[in-house]
């Protein structure tokens, strides 16, 4: 008589269990998901960070390279056009598509610095740039920014 009753007393406890399988992978996978989310929603705005990082990084050492042809803090058109295409193509002639989706131009700052009457340094940065993650933006201003020394030859017009 023991025997069958710890048999049929398995088989109800068993019986009772059958949906709790489905709670349990239901409440697991939905935080599984979350978390796969938000690990990816961080990876994508740190990669197009990094990106900016590095376009920003080119566009100052290219412009503490370039001959500076204003007398002023304020670059002449040329200047500036060229050190905003660098950044956002990758290249001062200019190119098809920007190192990050949705860079422009005027989402490109650049200050320059002067001492003794001569330009100093080069500042630039990043303002205004939207990074469209999956479930969200973040909004850039002033970062990235990336500043060099001025070595380029100082010819002002």
């Amino acid at each position: 008589m023991t025997h069958w009753l710890k048999t049929f007393g398995c088989r109800l406890q068993r019986r009772g269990r059958k949906g709790i399988a489905l709670v349990e992978f239901a409440l697991g996978s939905g935080v599984l998901l979350a978390t796969f989310s938000g690990t990816f929603e961080v990876g994508y705005a740190v990669i197009q960070y990094d990106k900016l990082q590095t376009a920003v990084a080119q566009g100052a050492r290219y412009a503490s390279l370039i001959p500076y042809d204003s007398a002023s803090t304020a670059p002449s058109s040329a200047f500036l056009s060229a050190v905003q295409r660098m950044v956002v193509y990758g290249n001062p002639t200019g190119g098809s598509s920007p190192v990050v989706p949705g860079l422009a131009a005027k989402h490109v700052s650049l200050k320059v610095s002067f001492a003794n009457g001569v330009p100093s340094s080069m500042q630039v940065c990043i303002t205004g740039y939207k990074i469209n993650a999956l479930f969200g933006s973040f909004t850039l201003t002033g970062k990235p920014q990336v500043s060099y020394r001025y070595q380029g030859v100082w010819a002002p017009a």
